[in-house]
């Protein structure tokens, strides 16, 4: 009885190589792999999604208005942009990813827009623009995310217009997937072994390539899936293990847009996903996701986030496996607000578009452990003026991290009350000879505004900088609050114990915070950064913005109120904080080296 060709393909190229540790093949062996490989592959499209699967898409757009509504704006998207001329290289400080990621989202879209209408002015446009890139001299291997990004663009557009693509030019974009992106890989590359972003969105992209070009690169693709399968679980140790990826909701975005990618495209392709999708943590991460966005569609943007949300296909892809179609649910009001249409990966979230005949719940609270836990409470769903409070221990000691430790966001009344500022440009700062990747306490990289904790809604000890070394750990946390010790986070010597305690009640938030050990008179500061008029009466503040107002009553050791007008740059290389000021609470040490504060935060 002959073996399914399918089969032989899983079996020789995946299924002997081990979890992990597991070497290319010798090249002899290869070859007679990839003898087998090369017929064994479906035809195409074959990545992300087959025949099948558009013709699925078809027949659901019928059934769900908003998927129609997405389907609908990306083709007046994909013929607004016809216009435009063909991107070029041109870096952008020592990057050029922008063009990479620009070329991503045209591509995608005019192929996306021939698949669904079949109309040639896309797929002429398409293939102008895959030429454009394809002549490019290099996709920029110094920064070798630029590569990954470009070859995982041409790889899906060649992909989905493989079969009208003349045959001299499919011959000129498949040499510079090859020459350009994946003959760089081929026993692998560093960028596999990072534990970040980086082993993500490499890995993937050269995946997306080998899998695209295999029919005619059978040696080359089955030593880079060889050399890809043997790291593809590094940088996943970054979901566990409850799912709060470290470097913020949206790098999460990122990172986990190329680990479906990769998921997709080894289903669609190879029918495995290597495992990948089982790896702890990385299913319930799309919860964190969903839960980091509040009720005014802003994310608890801690890291190097920003407040906005993203359209972040990945949440769909994982949506569909969990068979939770509420955690899209504000998704869809950005559909129906014609937002995220720049998202480069936007038309992949019409084709991993969720069941919605699944209406499993979400919760109103999450937490999770990790290098940065996190914990998040809100009083209702899919109610813009609910109460959204998230909070975060963690700090300084991790990829794209700030001095953020303890810090947290509310919202209420369709308020964002308490915000965090974000990231700053890193051109902005690399330009001016930022050393912005220098992790060390003395690294200028604290020193950035923005960065440091004097920006952040946590403690501080005079003007003294966060340990950069120091995580904060979250101790307990359950649907009423949680504890988190904040003491690894100061410098040595500057106090025993601190913590800070959080009681939700309601839509009632109160924050405890407590410290001991600390040098008599040693001033502590309290922060909270909003765009919010600030009134102080005593131990009183009324917060006011857009008609709203909310109440923050303060108790504990005696202390002074003070607002600071943050809007101006600090430095020359900070950027402006446009209408953001600071709620400031200082106050001594006790002679015993004790400190409390305690703030309620309430509509009354």
């Amino acid at each position: 009885m002959s073996v399914p060709r399918r089969t032989v393909l899983q079996t020789l190229l995946l299924g002997s190589l081990q979890l992990s540790g597991c070497a290319s093949p010798p090249a002899a062996t290869a070859n007679k792999q990839a003898v087998k490989t090369s017929a064994s592959l479906p035809d195409h499209p074959r990545l992300i999604a087959g025949q099948a699967d558009w013709q699925m898409l078809a027949a659901r757009r019928g059934t769900d208005a908003d998927l129609n509504r997405l389907i609908e704006l990306l083709l007046e998207r994909a013929r607004n942009d016809l216009k435009r001329e063909p991107v070029e290289r041109k870096l952008i400080g020592r990057r050029l990813l922008d063009v990479s990621r620009e070329f991503i989202r045209r591509s995608l879209l005019w192929s996306f827009a021939y698949r669904i209408t079949g109309e040639s002015v896309f797929l002429d446009r398409a293939r102008r623009e895959m030429l454009a890139v394809a002549a490019f001299s290099d996709w920029h291997p110094e920064h070798y995310l630029d590569v990954a990004e470009m070859t995982a663009g041409m790889a899906i557009s060649y992909d989905w217009l493989y079969h009208d693509l003349p045959a001299d030019e499919r011959a000129t974009l498949r040499r510079a997937i090859v020459d350009k992106g994946i003959a760089q890989a081929r026993k692998g590359h560093k960028t596999f072994s990072m534990d970040n972003n980086w082993g993500q969105v490499c890995i993937g992209g050269m995946v997306l390539g080998a899998l695209a070009v295999e029919e005619d690169e059978p040696a080359l693709c089955a030593d880079l899936l060889a050399a890809a399968r043997s790291k593809a679980f590094i940088a996943l140790d970054a979901y566990k293990p409850d799912g709060v990826y470290p470097e913020g909701p949206s790098y999460w975005s990122y990172g986990t847009s190329y680990e479906t990618l990769l998921v997709a495209s080894l289903r669609s392709a190879l029918q495995t996903d290597w495992g990948l999708l089982d790896a702890p943590g990385l299913k319930r991460s799309a919860e964190f996701y969903a839960q980091a966005v509040g009720p005014t569609g802003k994310q608890f943007n801690f890291a190097d986030s920003g407040e906005y949300q993203e359209l972040a296909p990945p949440l769909f892809y994982l949506a569909r496996e969990l068979q939770q179609p509420t955690l899209v649910d504000a998704k869809r009001m950005m559909i129906r607000n014609k937002q995220g249409l720049s998202e480069r990966f936007a038309p992949l979230a019409a084709l991993w578009w969720p069941d919605t005949r699944q209406t499993k719940p979400a919760a109103l609270h999450f937490s999770g452990q990790g290098p940065q836990p996190v914990a998040i409470w809100r009083s209702a769903w899919n109610d813009p003026n609910a109460l959204y409070f998230a909070i975060k221990g963690g700090g300084a000691a991790h990829n794209h991290a700030h001095m953020d430790g303890g810090s947290f966001v509310l919202e209420l009344d369709g308020v964002r009350w308490a915000k965090d500022l974000g990231m700053q440009d890193y051109n902005s700062l690399e330009a001016r000879g930022i050393d912005l990747w220098n992790m060390k306490q003395a690294s200028p990289r604290w020193q950035v505004f923005r960065i440091g904790n004097a920006a952040h809604n946590t403690l501080s000890v005079g003007d003294s900088l966060h340990n950069a070394s120091g995580m904060a750990r979250m101790i307990k946390a359950d649907a009423q609050g949680a504890l988190f010790d904040l003491s690894p986070i100061f410098l040595p010597g500057q106090l025993r114990t601190a913590s800070r305690a959080v009681r939700i009640e309601g839509e009632r938030v109160e924050l405890s915070d407590q410290i001991s050990g600390a040098v008599a008179g040693q001033l502590i500061h309290w922060r909270m950064s909003t765009e919010a008029e600030i009134r102080i009466d005593g131990q009183h503040v009324v917060l006011s913005l857009a008609g709203k107002q909310l109440q923050l009553r303060f108790s504990g050791t005696p202390l002074r109120l003070s607002v600071l007008d943050i809007s101006a740059p600090r430095a020359d290389f900070d950027l402006p904080n446009p209408k953001q000021r600071q709620l400031l609470a200082s106050a001594p040490v006790a002679a015993d080296g004790s400190w409390q504060l305690q703030v309620r935060f309430s509509r009354d």
